[in-house]
């Protein structure tokens, strides 16, 4: 299939947060209500690091919001926690060691200017001990603007499953909600209605939503469970209002979420996340597909 089921689930996965993206049915509205979560403990802290030279196989640090220090290493990821101090951050977890950067002055908007760090991490990646030391020269991109922006502020910051809803319709037709984040059961009621998965297509969908997480520097990471291993990927977004997003790039380990993918946030009054995402699968068959996902 040129568009398979599986792209639909896997980019609403790591779209996860949302509600009513850009669907062909302008009847849907989606839900918005006026809700300002407080700032994430770790907000004004929140810098990604990328470009690293002078560090052969780091390739970028970001440490998120939600106190999350998220480090690419060989083109996969691994997540640890930080702790922040006199521009020293301290890593613990399968990222340990400090990062110390110059300190740079505040901007409005999401800006890039380089910066001078010292690097000294042990970092485990599938078993395998990386260890980085010595001085380094990164871009730095922080976003504290936008601290007055009550849409960016609520986006930013790490969100776990709860339940999420299936609809299939046209010449594949089902509706089901789940309370659990395993992605294969959608392949096997696709199926059931239908859908003609091949068994590859099926194992690719052998992965559960575990969480996801965006920043301000334009950051989504998402955490799954694939044979009982957590593994975390990236993409990038972007979004004039910060409720209508755009799925930029993705990593090169995630073969399913589409570039340009839309999505639309919305929140509930105790502080929820809705995400809804719309695709039409072209292939065997023709039908559009809506995953809905509630987090909090």
């Amino acid at each position: 299939m040129k568009k398979t089921f599986i792209f639909m689930a896997m980019a609403a996965f790591a779209a996860v947060c949302f509600t009513a993206c850009g669907s062909d049915d302008d009847d849907y509205v989606a839900p918005k209500y006026n809700v300002e979560l407080p700032l994430p403990q770790n907000a004004k802290d929140a810098v990604s690091f990328e470009n690293i030279e002078g560090m052969n196989e780091l390739d970028g640090i970001t440490f998120t919001e939600a106190g999350n220090a998220i480090v690419e290493v060989a083109g996969k990821f691994v997540s640890a926690k930080y702790t922040v101090a006199n521009s020293v951050y301290t890593l613990t977890g399968a990222a340990k060691g400090t990062v110390t950067r110059q300190a740079f002055a505040n901007s409005r908007g999401t800006a890039t200017a380089p910066a001078n760090i010292s690097i000294d991490l042990e970092v485990i990646v599938d078993g395998q001990t990386y260890n980085f030391t010595g001085d380094a020269e990164a871009d730095a991109q922080t976003a504290t603007e936008l601290i007055s922006n009550v849409n960016l502020n609520n986006i930013c910051r790490k969100w776990t499953f709860k339940d999420m809803a299936l609809s299939l319709s046209g010449q594949v037709s089902m509706m089901k909600t789940y309370q659990s984040g395993d992605l294969s059961q959608l392949g096997k009621d696709a199926n059931d209605n239908g859908a003609g998965l091949t068994a590859e297509e099926l194992a690719e969908l052998n992965k559960t939503i575990v969480s996801l997480e965006f920043t301000k520097t334009g950051k989504l990471f998402f955490i799954y469970k694939e044979n009982g291993k957590e593994i975390t990927e990236s993409a990038t977004w972007n979004s004039s209002d910060f409720l209508n997003f755009i799925v930029d790039e993705i990593s090169d380990a995630n073969k399913f979420i589409d570039k340009n993918s839309k999505i639309q946030v919305a929140y509930s009054a105790n502080g929820a996340c809705t995400i809804s995402f719309f695709t039409k699968i072209t292939g065997s068959k023709t039908y559009d597909a809506q995953l809905t996902v509630n987090l909090e």
